[in-house]
Parts: structure tokens; sequence; C-alpha cells
């Protein structure tokens, strides 16, 4: 017993990313090592990035995929019998998820001028021209950072976390950006917008009431034709 969690303590565990064997995976590669002068089962766990999901596992040979609540992310794991001063090697190949869409930053870019264009002249204009500048400098960032694709797959990965952070914090920019134009909007266009608003949720309220009645009237009328059958 004393030997067997003296092979735990022990494990060498090495976890690293190799280059893919394509453009669109990634090599994940698992190296545990037995360093007893003695035959033991060895119990393997390793987690993966936060971003990869079951469906995002191209390949991991015979190992199993487990989801940890506290962690809030997926491993893999599995158990080995090693001999004495033993190898073990397993690859993971996993779907490049780390990319973010240019159509997506286009879209932002071209959203942030809009709102931009629709503060000039008011009294938030300075205001927007600041965020607006903010909006577009983080925005141009994470285009680089995504430009980097010869770079190794753990590089890309932190680039991608970096680059999410920042169009997170423009589309909070960008949100700021679009209130100032509600609040700088015509009190009747409000006004009417919200008429609208709760009309049309009286509407549905309605719709949906109607549905129901004329549901339970027919499963009435079917009711009472059973018995008469």
């Amino acid at each position: 017993m004393k030997s067997k969690k003296l092979v735990l303590l022990s494990l060498i565990l090495c976890v690293f990313f190799c280059t893919a064997a394509s453009a669109e995976e990634i090599a994940l590669r698992l190296m545990a090592v037995n360093p007893a002068n003695s035959e033991q089962r060895v119990p393997v766990k390793v987690y993966l990035p936060v971003e990869v999901k079951p469906e995002d596992i191209v390949y991991k040979d015979d190992l199993e995929v487990g989801y940890d609540t506290q962690q809030g992310s997926y491993y893999v794991f599995g158990e080995y019998l090693l001999g004495p001063n033993e190898v073990l090697e397993k690859e993971i190949e996993i779907k490049d998820i780390w990319i973010i869409d240019s159509v997506e930053i286009a879209l932002l870019h071209q959203e942030a001028k809009e709102v931009f264009n629709a503060l000039k002249g008011t009294n938030y204009a300075e205001h927007a021209e600041m965020l607006y500048a903010g909006i577009e400098k983080k925005l141009k960032e994470a285009e680089m950072m995504q430009s980097l694709s010869d770079t190794s797959p753990g590089y890309k990965i932190s680039n991608y976390r970096n680059c999410l952070s920042l169009i997170n914090s423009a589309k909070s920019d960008l949100l700021a950006a679009k209130t100032m134009v509600a609040e700088n909007a015509p009190r009747g266009m409000v006004k009417f917008t919200w008429r609208l608003i709760v009309f049309v949720v009286i509407f549905l309220g309605i719709l949906g009431g109607g549905s129901f009645i004329i549901w339970q009237r027919q499963a009435k009328l079917e009711s009472e034709q059973k018995p008469q059958e």
C-alpha cells in the first residue's frame, strides 16, 4: 500500500501541446512515468482547456472523459499497468476552437461607427469619441493577435483568451454608447417604443389565452364524445 502511494506521489505526469496533424486540430500529448522498481497500476487524470467540450475531442485513444463541477472543465482519465520505470504516452486530438470569427469583429467595427455617428453634435459627442477610440483600439488589437496563426498551440490558446477579453470589453463600451443614444432620443420616440413593446406583450398574452381556451373546449368535446362511441 505504501509502495503504491509512493508511486502516486512520485508519478511524473507531463502534458504539453504539440503541432497538430492539420490546421483544424490541435494535439495534446500526455506522458506519465512510473519511477518505481516494481510494476504498478497508475491512475492518470488530466484536465483539458476550459473551452473544450466532449464534442470537440476528435481522438482520445482509450481514455475516458469526465467533468469536474468545481473546476468547471472536462478532463480525461484512465488507469494503466506500468512496469518498472515505464513511460506511458497518450495523445488527444482536439478541434481548433480557439478562433474568433473575423465577421464578428467586422460587425462590431461597423456598429461602433454607426453609434458614434449617431452621437455627433449631441451632449455626449466628446464622451462618445473617447469610447469609439477605445473600442477601435481593442478590436484592432484583437485582430492583430488573431492573425498570429503560426504560433504554438499553447500560445494560440492564450491569444484567444486575451482576444475574447478585449472583444467583451469593446462590447461593454459599445453598450454604454448605445445607452447614450437611447437617452438622447426624442421623448416621443421613446414613449412610442415602450407603447409598442407593451402592445406586443398584451397581444401575445391575449393570443396565448385564446389558444388555451380553444384547446380546453376541444379537449372537453373529445372527452364527451368518447363515452358515446
